[in-house]
């Protein structure tokens, strides 16, 4: 019995079938990692001639003409380098964003909050306050 039984299987598919991701919406994440990349090559290649109009970061000949890789010269490598730093930035503002819009909501197998131990630890706060106070 237990775990076995076919009601138990049931409700474990129905438990997966909520949890599954809808295509669409990794489609538009796919979507969204190929803007955010194309937005920074164009946001690193507007980066390179405002700062060598600007001179804001000192940029070295040798990597914008890198010796190892003669087909990455032009400016190419800081492109891609500053390009993956946008997009990882960009990714990394649009989850924030999500998390602070949609917060995570606790299931059913989550344990409950401690309210006890959230006022006890603002006890101590305010203790800590007074003392500081104090001195």
């Amino acid at each position: 019995m237990g775990r076995d039984t076919y009601s138990f299987r049931a409700l474990d598919k129905e438990r997966d079938k909520r949890n599954m991701l809808d295509p669409k919406w990794r489609g538009v994440g796919l979507i969204l990692v190929a803007v955010f990349a194309t937005a920074g090559y164009y946001f690193a290649e507007w980066f390179l001639r405002a700062n060598a109009e600007n001179g804001w970061i000192y940029i070295p000949r040798a990597a914008l003409y890198p010796r190892f890789a003669p087909f990455l010269g032009g400016g190419l490598l800081i492109k891609i380098i500053v390009a993956f730093l946008f997009t990882l930035l960009s990714y990394a503002m649009l989850s924030v964003i999500y998390a602070m819009v949609f917060p995570i909501r606790p299931g059913e197998t989550d344990a409950p909050v401690d309210r006890k131990a959230e006022r006890r630890k603002k006890i101590r706060e305010r203790i800590e306050q007074r003392k500081r106070k104090k001195y």
